[in-house]
């Protein structure tokens, strides 16, 4: 890596999608990236570059000759000592030709054809220039090169007419972004975790009712997920045992995917012995029905009468058999954050670490991106951390537990 941590050229291209980019800035600088902003001539008509310096932190670089970042040096290649990652978001048309045809005539060309970085192309056009055979031919010899395209999605364009082509959601790009990132090593610079073998739970657990119905909650697994990619930036061993969610886990991870408390429970007791840190980030189903029916139950007009038991304590039962050494996290999703009882909580579960937060609020509950929360100790800390991305909560979490840590013994 470049830095303390991960650095991202953007480039910003002629189209009226530019205006998301400015989101996009935002949300990249919540995942802890650095952003450097490179706009092209045309963009200056839809991209507003006082706001994406406000947003950036950084001079938004325009021109290959002019005075800026490496003035004094070859610019381009001065912008490209510091980054671990080239986006274009949004990429016209236009540039797209340009770069398939080795065409280096301004600054944001120019960086592109001297990368030796992953690039990431964000397609923003209407769908009639998409699809158009010189498109699609300098697409493919793109891909051919290695550089990596985030689709553009379906619905409405600048033309008022419907197609592909409307630039991909902030959300894809941020994912696909996280994830080139990851695959690079030593992605945040910091290896506090080098060594140290993480096992985290996620996601929800379903409880069958009949062959179709379940029990289930609402948690997305997008926490858990985050913590997963923190652990990785730090350097972690990590291993992951989720519920049924659609995300999927970086390269190198070890995951073990169930579908009920107790097939997460049963993969947890096989797995925590080797484990130095455990993150109890699942959201377990606290009941489950006594037996689940074989066939799919008719509507019969009548109600439906449920007989269910608890499930078992899972983060309590392993806490009671932790070895020396081994750091316990776990999570608490509550509709309202009373201290006094989450310490209680926080001593009961016998874990060192309580993350509680409140799922009552609508944009930092189930499937949000932000999140906030208190961080709670046995000893009767309580830090509260703002509203934030996930990723960023994520980092503090990990930045809450007691380094250096004893490494595990080997165990598989």
């Amino acid at each position: 890596m470049k830095g303390a941590s991960p650095s991202l050229l953007l480039g910003v291209t002629g189209s009226i999608a530019a205006y998301k980019s400015l989101d996009l800035i935002r949300r990249l600088r919540e995942e802890g990236v650095t952003v450097r902003v490179v706009a092209t001539s045309n963009a200056r008509h839809f991209f507003p570059l006082l706001s994406a310096e406000v947003f950036s932190d950084h001079k938004v670089e325009t021109d290959l000759f002019s005075g800026g970042e490496g003035s004094g040096r070859i610019r381009h290649l001065a912008l490209l000592d510091s980054a671990d990652l080239l986006l274009i978001a949004p990429a016209s048309a236009n540039f797209i030709a340009r770069l398939s045809l080795g065409v280096a005539d301004d600054l944001l060309s120019t960086i592109a054809l001297s990368a030796r970085i992953p690039i990431l192309l964000a397609p923003a056009m209407e769908e009639a220039m998409y699809v158009h055979p010189a498109t699609e031919e300098h697409r493919v010899r793109l891909a051919g090169r290695g550089v990596i395209e985030i689709a553009p999605e379906e619905g409405a364009l600048a033309s008022g007419r419907s197609g592909q082509g409307r630039m991909a959601s902030v959300e894809r790009i941020i994912e696909a972004v996280r994830q080139n990132l990851s695959s690079l090593p030593s992605s945040s610079g910091n290896n506090a975790l080098s060594g140290l073998h993480v096992l985290i739970s996620s996601g929800p657990t379903y409880e069958p009712l009949d062959p179709v119905r379940f029990i289930g909650n609402r948690s997305s697994g997008r926490m858990g997920m985050a913590l997963v990619r923190a652990a990785r930036e730090q350097g972690a061993r990590v291993t992951l045992v989720t519920g049924p969610t659609a995300l999927t886990a970086p390269p190198g991870v070890d995951v073990h995917a169930v579908e009920t408390a107790r097939e997460m429970k049963a993969s947890l007791d096989e797995l925590f012995p080797s484990c130095d840190i455990l993150v109890m980030a699942a959201a377990v189903s606290d009941y489950s029905p006594v037996s689940a029916l074989t066939d799919k139950r008719k509507k019969n007009g009548n109600g439906w009468s449920l007989n269910l038991q608890e499930n078992p304590d899972i983060l309590k039962a392993l806490a009671a058999r932790r070895r020396p050494g081994q750091y316990l996290v776990g999570f608490a999703a509550e509709s309202t954050l009373d201290r006094e009882k989450l310490l209680q909580k926080c001593r009961a579960k016998g874990v060192d670490l309580l993350v509680a937060n409140d799922i009552s609020n609508p944009f930092t509950g189930f499937g949000s991106s932000e999140n906030e929360a208190l961080l709670l100790t046995p000893e009767g800390s309580c830090h509260p951390v703002s509203k934030r991305s996930k990723e960023a909560l994520a980092r503090i979490i990990f930045e809450n537990i007691p380094l250096p840590r004893r490494p595990s013994d080997g165990k598989q």
